[in-house]
C-alpha cells in the first residue's frame, strides 16, 4: 500500500515511524505547508516527492491511501480532496470542526466507495481494550466515566513545545478524544450533554478551558475536565473508571485496579501501529474499520451539542 503523508508535525512522525514497520508499505510522497521541512520528512521516509500542492500528490500514479496530519482547519478540505481523488483517508483527529463537516465526509466515503477512518487513538491503547474487554464480557459495569487532562498552551506551542501555525480547539480535538472513549466504552449515544467554556484568552482568542457532562441512556455518567491553562511540566492526563464490580484508574498508561494490582502499561504512542494496521487491513479487506468516519458522526454530534450548550 502506498501513502501520502500530509503533515510533518509531531504527531506525523509517530505514524511516519509505524507505517516504516510494515511490510508491504510504503511512504509514496509527502505534502505540507512549507517546502524545506516537507522535504526533509520526506527524506526521513524515503519518500520520493515532497511537494506543497496536494493535488500534486494525489495524481501521482499507485497512490492507494492518505495520511493527513495536517493542522485541524485543513482536516475537511484536504480529506475531501482526496476522496474525489479516489483514495482511501486516515484522518487525525478532528475530522472537522463541526457536525456538518464530519457529516459529509461521512457520506462522501458512501459515495465513492472507500474508507475513512479517524484516528481515535484512546480506543487502541491497551488499558482501553482492558476496559472494554471487561465491559463487554460482563464483568465491569460502568456508572461513571471521569477525566482530567492538563496542558500549559497559553502561547500557540504543540505537546513537543514547537510554535504552530494554528489555533488548537478544546473541544474539538482533545474533547474529541475523550468525547468518543466515553461513548465507546458505554457502547451508546448520550441522552444529555452539557458544556461550559471557561474565558477567551487574550493572546489565543479561544477558550483554554472546557467543563463538559454527559449522561447515557443506560444511566452511566462521564465528567470532563480539560484545560490548556494548567500549570504542569508535561501533558497529563488521568481517567477513572467508577464501576459496580471495581475502581479502575488510567494515568500515562499504567491501568490499575481498586487494589493496586496493575491491568496494563504501556506508552500511548504504541498504539499508533495497531491503529494504523487496522486501518490498512479494513482497506484490504474492503470491510468497515473500527472509528470509521461513519460511526465517528456518533460522537460528532455529541460534541456539536456540547458546543452548542457552551455557547447558551
Amino acid at each position: 500500500m502506498k501513502f501520502c503523508m500530509v503533515g510533518y508535525g509531531s504527531i506525523a512522525g509517530f505514524h511516519r515511524d509505524a507505517l516504516m514497520q510494515m511490510d508491504g508499505v510504503s511512504i509514496d510522497s509527502v505534502m505540507g505547508r512549507l517546502l524545506e521541512p516537507t522535504q526533509q520528512f520526506a527524506e526521513s521516509c524515503g519518500a520520493s516527492l515532497a511537494t506543497t500542492d496536494l493535488q500534486e500528490a494525489l495524481d501521482r500514479p499507485g497512490l492507494d491511501a492518505v495520511l493527513i496530519t495536517s493542522p485541524s482547519q485543513a482536516h475537511y478540505e484536504q480529506t475531501v480532496a482526496a476522496l474525489n481523488a479516489g483514495k482511501h483517508v486516515l484522518l487525525e483527529i478532528p475530522m472537522g470542526l463541526s457536525v456538518a463537516e464530519a457529516t459529509a465526509i461521512a457520506d462522501l466515503a458512501d459515495e465513492k466507495d472507500l474508507t475513512v477512518m479517524i484516528c481515535h487513538t484512546q480506543r487502541f491503547w491497551a488499558a482501553s481494550s482492558e476496559v472494554k474487554r471487561r465491559i463487554d464480557a460482563g464483568e465491569f459495569k460502568l456508572h461513571h466515566y471521569h477525566v482530567e487532562w492538563h496542558f500549559f498552551r497559553r502561547e500557540n506551542i504543540n505537546w513537543k513545545g514547537r510554535l504552530r501555525s494554528w489555533t488548537d480547539s478544546i473541544l474539538w480535538h482533545h474533547g474529541g478524544h475523550v468525547v468518543d472513549h466515553s461513548i465507546w466504552l458505554f457502547g451508546e449515544a448520550p441522552d444529555s450533554a452539557r458544556a461550559h467554556f471557561g474565558p477567551l484568552s487574550e493572546s489565543l482568542g479561544v477558550p483554554l478551558d472546557l467543563s463538559a457532562q454527559l449522561r447515557f441512556p443506560g444511566g452511566g455518567l462521564a465528567t470532563l475536565m480539560l484545560s490548556y491553562n494548567a500549570m504542569v511540566p508535561k501533558v497529563t492526563q488521568r481517567i477513572t473508571f467508577v464501576g459496580e464490580e471495581d475502581f479502575l484508574t488510567f494515568v500515562d498508561g499504567r491501568l490499575i485496579d481498586k487494589d493496586g494490582n496493575e491491568l496494563a502499561n504501556e506508552s500511548n504512542e504504541d498504539a499508533i501501529p495497531r491503529q494504523n494496521r487496522e486501518f490498512i487491513e479494513a482497506v484490504q479487506e474492503g470491510r468497515e474499520p473500527s472509528t470509521s468516519a461513519r460511526e465517528m458522526v456518533r460522537s460528532y454530534k455529541a460534541l456539536d451539542q456540547l458546543e452548542r450548550s457552551a455557547a447558551g
